[in-house]
């Protein structure tokens, strides 16, 4: 087992794409189970509660895709390590610029899964638990995650580049 490279991904940086003003449920997470580690499975996640800023992460084989919800993606591996979840970022893509390698950043969370929620903790900024939920659709409403200003607008694209994608704020 090597360091390994990008060209061993399971997902392209544009396999998903979003943009969205919606918001997530920014108030503390109080029903999370202890963060020992768990089965992380194939799937795309997103942040509903815990921080209000929209996030997910899209999850295939040992591939792993941060999504932000302004057309800005980071792909990497992840690895459970001491039961916590390690993320190695290696390429970032965006609506103004192709794929681009970059130093390699990891980024290393506590985390545990309960009733089809991930529970994850920032170990790396030291930032408070949050909720993930697994989702078909980016822009799927749910009650922890929806519009909540006057200029509603969410859009979900899967294998479309993200270059040239206009800000939908």
């Amino acid at each position: 087992e090597g360091d390994g490279g990008g060209s061993e991904s399971a997902l392209k940086c544009d396999a998903v794409g979003w943009c969205s003003t919606w918001d997530a449920d920014g108030a503390e997470v109080t029903d999370a189970p202890p963060l020992n580690g768990g089965t992380l499975s194939d799937g795309l996640y997103r942040r509903e509660r815990g921080s209000s800023y929209p996030f997910a992460m899209l999850v295939k084989g040992k591939s792993i895709l941060l999504i932000e919800a302004d057309w800005r993606n980071d792909l990497g591996t992840w690895k459970v390590e001491n039961g916590r979840l390690v993320m190695t970022m290696t390429s970032r893509c965006s609506n103004t610029e192709n794929e681009t390698s970059n130093d390699p950043w990891t980024w290393t969370h506590a985390f545990a899964v309960k009733n089809g929620v991930l529970y994850t903790q920032d170990l790396t900024w030291e930032r408070p638990t949050v909720a993930w939920r697994k989702v078909e659709s980016l822009c799927d409403e749910s009650a922890s995650f929806k519009c909540m200003v006057s200029n509603c607008a969410c859009e979900f694209t899967r294998n479309t580049p993200l270059l040239g994608q206009k800000s939908c704020s």
